[in-house]
């Protein structure tokens, strides 16, 4: 990222990426092309080639001595989001439903086309990945907020998810390159130290993501749950987040560590992964924190 040239990265042993580096690598090769530098990569394998390719995340790379396999394109929404890039909050709602549906896909017993319950009007599925969409949406639309403050106007938000059938794992990842937990918190009363750890620890709290208060986006309809709730919901899942903001990282199992020094995050990478076939078991409505006050929207938590 210091570098002045262009750069050239040398892929011959990789062997395996999952949406958390595809939405770094996303972010970071956007960065290095907006600063007018190319990016190369080089030695990697047909297989591994071919996988990337149909995730998106070569978009303006060179590939040098690699010819990627090929992959027929097919519908895949119930198992994978590719390498999407979000730059303002129109593009919000449908990244947050395609997340959702690559979360929910296929559960056992779930059918999504089955009718509609009589009483209620909704599917088991609908009630299923409606929460997971909300919960989403809000942690979407928190990235923007935060990463386009305090210098950052251009910041964008990358996102990418893939299912692991062998382990009945959904991966996804929520990456920007804005302005970080710790400027946006700074001055905010929760936040008892100046530090990019306490900053990840301030943000996981209820309602204090949206950041309302300090007016960093007064047209705003966030209710400040969307970090907290994701959370709740990769809990008891069996599942966990890991957070990196500036020279942090916080794994939600428990363990947190500050980076080296010569490695630093410009703006919050979220990563979760949880088991799909315990989301049904979740109680949605209970791990909402208590409303402060009434919803801008009427919300379903079943």
């Amino acid at each position: 990222m210091e570098a002045t040239a262009d750069v050239v990265v040398n892929a011959s042993r990789l062997c395996f990426v999952d949406p958390f580096g595809m939405a770094l690598l996303g972010a970071t090769f956007h960065t290095i092309r907006n600063q007018g530098r190319s990016v190369q990569i080089c030695g990697l394998s047909a297989e591994m080639g071919g996988y990337l390719e149909r995730m998106d995340v070569f978009e303006g790379i060179e590939l040098v001595d690699c010819a990627p396999m090929p992959m027929q394109r097919h519908n895949r929404g119930d198992s994978l989001v590719e390498l999407t890039r979000l730059g303002a909050r129109r593009d919000v709602d449908e990244a947050s439903f395609r997340l959702a549906h690559a979360v929910v896909g296929h559960i056992p017993g779930i059918n999504p086309d089955e009718p509609p319950d009589e009483m209620t009007g909704y599917t088991a599925f609908e009630r299923l990945v409606e929460p997971v969409q909300y919960a989403l949406n809000e942690l979407l639309e928190n990235a923007l907020t935060h990463a386009k403050g305090h210098g950052f106007p251009d910041a964008c938000v990358w996102v990418a998810s893939q299912y692991y059938p062998r382990k009945g794992m959904i991966q996804l990842a929520v990456v920007d390159d804005g302005c970080g937990f710790l400027a946006s918190l700074r001055n905010h009363p929760a936040l008892r130290r100046e530090s990019h750890i306490d900053a990840i620890f301030t943000a996981l709290m209820p309602r204090i993501s949206c950041n309302r208060d300090l007016g960093l986006s007064s047209e705003s309809v966030n209710q400040g749950v969307g970090l907290t709730t994701t959370f709740r919901i990769a809990e008891q899942a069996g599942g966990r987040l890991v957070i990196a903001s500036g020279d942090a990282i916080h794994d939600t199992v428990g363990r947190s560590y500050q980076l080296t020094e010569d490695n630093f995050w410009q703006g919050v990478a979220v990563a979760m992964e949880c088991r799909r076939d315990r989301l049904p078991d979740i109680r949605f409505r209970d791990l909402l924190p208590p409303l402060d006050a009434q919803p801008v929207r009427r919300l379903r938590f079943e």
